[in-house]
């Protein structure tokens, strides 16, 4: 892990809210597919298109890889998101 990057137990709750993070695949070379826009227990709340929500996510925070440099990085591929999808 680099040096600006943090590790999940960091306080990622008050991390993704502070920032309105972007959500990126780590997985798939770090493509962004949505905003965290909340968390409801412990998973996140993401969304594709913050005006028109085409796709909203909920994912676990445990699918949290790192977070660094206001962006929030998950170890899920691209094909796997339909799986989270509300």
């Amino acid at each position: 892990m680099e040096n600006n990057q943090v590790s999940f137990g960091d306080s990622l709750e008050n991390y993704c809210m502070f920032y309105n993070a972007p959500a990126l695949l780590n997985h798939d070379r770090e493509k962004e597919f949505g905003t965290v826009i909340a968390e409801s227990k412990n998973k996140l709340i993401i969304v594709d298109d913050e005006i028109n929500r085409k796709h909203v996510y909920l994912i676990h925070k445990t699918k949290v890889d790192h977070y660094s440099n206001k962006q929030i990085y998950f170890n899920v591929p691209e094909t796997s998101l339909k799986d989270f999808e509300m």
